[in-house]
């Protein structure tokens, strides 16, 4: 994390146009994050440090950092140095050129397993053809915002947070720089260390939660199995009654019940999820709870 400082420090001193605050968000850290955040915040009184109570989702933690902002613009980057500091200038040009939001879409991702790619290539997918390309691909979280940007994008308080597709949903005048991303600094990535059917499960909500197509897929398919469900007894009463019920059949006939019922479980599974995001949305907690601040 010095390091993390130390190049910000090195960028924002080259422009001079500009005057900015660190908001620095502790997530949670079992390490010394925290004591480093206070003592680089009594060095500089530009860094202002949270401690959130616990590990919450990253994008609880983005949006803590939003609702503390308060300036003509914010870049919300990860401090891992993945979201390499030496792109803020290119962030600012391109703001200063009128656009409200500048994304980073990331061209390459060495570090990452080919499995862990693939999922994230696929996800991004699914995602642009459920929401009609409302969610770029290969976007990352880094990216600048401007003032009614990110206040529009905070103003959305719904409890499963996906930063990437609230700022998507808000719109505004929007366009991207394209970066490789270099590998972490140092530690390991905590995305890399969840198990493969977390993430898959994290990445099926957040599509959910933006598209209400496989519900409607759901109605659709309904439908249609039971038109076909209809003409297939039909077609199968007119030849019983022609030629009469033979015994053998009866591999097709356990093979279309165990079809029927495969469709109807992915059908209660896609209800289930939906029914899932609602129920965390009546509950109504708080998105972040804020254990320590510094004084700056």
């Amino acid at each position: 994390m010095p390091e993390f400082f130390s190049r910000i420090d090195s960028v924002m001193a080259q422009e001079s146009d500009y005057s900015y605050r660190l908001i620095v968000i502790d997530n949670g850290s079992i390490d010394a994050t925290w004591k480093i955040i206070e003592n680089q915040s009594v060095l500089d009184s530009r860094i202002m440090g949270l401690r959130m109570s616990r590990n919450f989702a990253l994008d609880s933690a983005f949006t803590l950092g939003l609702d503390r902002a308060n300036a003509d613009a914010v870049i919300v980057m990860v401090s891992d140095l993945q979201d390499p500091p030496e792109t803020i200038p290119l962030l600012l040009r391109q703001f200063e050129g009128g656009y409200d939001q500048v994304l980073v879409k990331i061209l390459k991702r060495k570090s990452v397993p080919f499995v862990r790619r693939a999922l994230s290539k696929s996800f991004y997918r699914i995602a642009g053809s459920l929401t009609g390309g409302v969610i770029p691909e290969s976007v990352s979280d880094f990216r600048l915002m401007n003032r009614r940007a990110y206040e529009a994008v905070r103003s959305l308080r719904e409890s499963h947070r996906f930063i990437r597709g609230l700022s998507a949903w808000v719109g505004f005048n929007t366009t991207h720089i394209e970066i490789e991303r270099p590998p972490r600094f140092a530690g390991s990535s905590k995305w890399l260390g969840m198990p493969l059917l977390t993430v898959v499960g994290n990445s099926s909500r957040s599509i959910l939660a933006y598209s209400s197509s496989p519900l409607s897929w759901v109605s659709t398919l309904g439908i249609f199995m039971s038109i076909g469900s209809f003409l297939l007894i039909s077609a199968l009463s007119i030849f019983w009654i022609v030629s009469g019920v033979p015994f053998p059949g009866f591999g097709s006939i356990i093979g279309v019940v165990l079809l029927g019922f495969s469709l109807t479980m992915l059908c209660i599974g896609v209800l289930a999820q939906y029914l899932a995001l609602i129920y965390e949305e009546v509950k109504q907690r708080p998105l972040y709870i804020v254990t320590q601040e510094t004084a700056n």
